[in-house]
């Protein structure tokens, strides 16, 4: 577990402990039981039955982890033989997924072993206390309504919560964000599981183990539709992640930028209290704000100078081609109107439309602060980035008119406090560390974030962001504030003539 950072690795330990303990507190009850061979024959259906499911895993579009079907299973389980046989099925089907099957690391075998074993052990425990009943006692009547609702719900919380807080300590993000990208729509299968749960055991309980092998049918066409929806989510990501590189090639100095601005839009949209859908549909907009900017010729975007004011009115079509380039696709055309509208202002003069504050979206109110504050503190081939101090400054001094006041000290705040680079995944962003990583208040986040760390690997990475700081201070002048001449039109101090913002 070298490979993990402190708090993770804590993490993984207390879950195994924890499970463990659980286990071993609810096995004390299997010695009282009679065993005799039908109960035997059922122990063995139905360890095979899990056994399959747990091994036909669904990978998830982000964080790396897995689910698979076994939820229904599970909950029969409970139900049939109680939370103590059930948890020794999860404990059966887990190693037989992760050691034979994915051949995990021994870190991943006890987290998985642990947290399973906590999560069937916890909901059955809940269930038997609220007066749910076990075995051929079992009698799905109004008076087991509370315990047949709760223990499922207990169940799906415990299982995704604990993953979630495994990817969010591995991946340095919200475990609440990595929940409600991967999970929070999966509450709905809840509703599904726990009919079909209590269907199986009903079955189980009144004709025998044959009659359950002739439910995995519906069970595993569960399976097929949840993974439908994964395979389409991650086709979205894929297809956004191909776009924003096309980005980057556009403009190789700016590279990385899309990347931090849709963080930034992410963190601010949730301190704004905007709804996770929309927050979403806020981060792929921030992350092709500047998609139209492929259809610009590379001698004017990439032009050192100050654009001509036909250079400037070609340059300030690129919103509207980046919403005729989104709007196509129907996962993206929320976040194409977002596009569209991250030059607009809310005294209405902005462009590419000249909207006013009412018509502009959430999303867009935000992506033109970030993008704003992101190109005054990152360095350009003609000067150093700014000190966020001065950027606040003229955010402010532009508040009410070029920018939504509201965002300003929310971005303001957020930055100050450290908060801002919350939903950044500092091992992503090694792929931003060549000589074109250029955002300062970024570079001195994932510095003193590495300093935290040890390894001889995160060491050389360290001395290479050094190294290259110290090759751009010497090369680079230092502005104290903004020329007059670097601005864009009607994008007041904060963006650059070369670009257009």
């Amino acid at each position: 577990m070298k490979e993990l950072n402190s708090p993770l690795r804590a993490y993984v330990v207390l879950t195994l402990l924890g499970g463990l303990a659980l286990l071993s507190w609810l096995s004390a009850e299997l010695g009282t039981l009679d065993w005799h061979p039908r109960s035997l024959a059922s122990l063995i259906l139905w360890s095979v039955m899990i056994a399959v499911a747990a091994m036909s895993p669904i990978p998830l579009p982000r964080g790396g982890a897995t689910v698979t079907v076994t939820s229904a299973l599970d909950f029969a389980a409970i139900l049939i033989f109680g939370p103590a046989v059930a948890c020794w099925f999860g404990v059966v089907s887990d190693l037989l997924t992760n050691v034979a099957v994915k051949r995990n690391p021994l870190y991943k075998v006890a987290f998985n072993l642990g947290q399973i074993v906590v999560s069937i052990g916890v909901a059955g425990i809940v269930y038997e206390q609220l007066g749910g009943k076990v075995g051929p006692a079992f009698n799905p009547d109004q008076s087991q309504i509370l315990p047949l609702l709760a223990a499922p719900l207990v169940y799906f919380f415990m299982n995704t919560g604990q993953i979630s807080l495994a990817i969010g300590l591995k991946e340095r993000i919200s475990a609440l964000r990595i929940w409600q990208t991967n999970f929070q729509w999966e509450i709905l299968h809840v509703f599904f599981f726990l009919p079909f749960g209590i269907l199986l055991a009903l079955v189980h309980l009144r004709i025998g183990p044959v009659g359950v092998a002739l439910f995995l049918i519906p069970l595993f066409l569960a399976r097929f539709s949840f993974k439908l929806w994964i395979d389409t989510k991650a086709s979205h990501i894929a297809t956004v992640q191909a776009l924003v590189s096309a980005i980057d090639a556009s403009d190789p100095f700016t590279r990385g930028h899309s990347y931090r601005i849709s963080k930034y839009a992410v963190r601010i949209a949730r301190h704004l209290g905007v709804s996770e859908r929309e927050v979403e549909e806020i981060e792929y907009g921030a992350l092709l704000h500047d998609i139209g900017k492929i259809a610009i010729q590379h001698d004017i975007l990439l032009k050192p100078g100050r654009l001509d004011d036909n250079e400037r009115e070609l340059m300030k079509t690129h919103p509207k081609v980046g919403h005729d380039i989104l709007r196509g696709l129907k996962f993206l055309s929320s976040a194409a109107e977002v596009v569209y509208c991250h030059h607009e202002q809310p005294d209405g003069k902005g462009y590419p439309r000249g909207l006013t504050s009412e018509r502009i979206p959430m999303g867009s109110r935000i992506i033109m602060v970030v993008d704003a504050f992101d190109a005054m503190t990152s360095d350009r081939p003609y000067r150093r980035g700014l000190s966020p101090e001065i950027a606040y400054e003229e955010l402010r001094r532009h508040s009410g008119t070029q920018f939504f006041t509201e965002v300003v000290e929310s971005l303001i705040n957020l930055h100050s406090s450290g908060a801002l680079f919350d939903e950044i995944d500092v091992e992503q962003l090694e792929m931003y560390t060549s000589d074109q990583f250029n955002s300062r208040i970024l570079e001195e986040y994932v510095m003193k974030k590495l300093e935290k760390t040890y390894g001889p690997d995160k060491e050389r990475f360290l001395e290479k962001m050094r190294g290259r700081r110290e090759d751009r201070d010497s090369a680079i002048p230092i502005a104290s504030t903004i020329d007059p001449n670097e601005r864009a039109p009607q994008v007041g101090a904060a963006a650059d003539s070369e670009n257009g913002g």
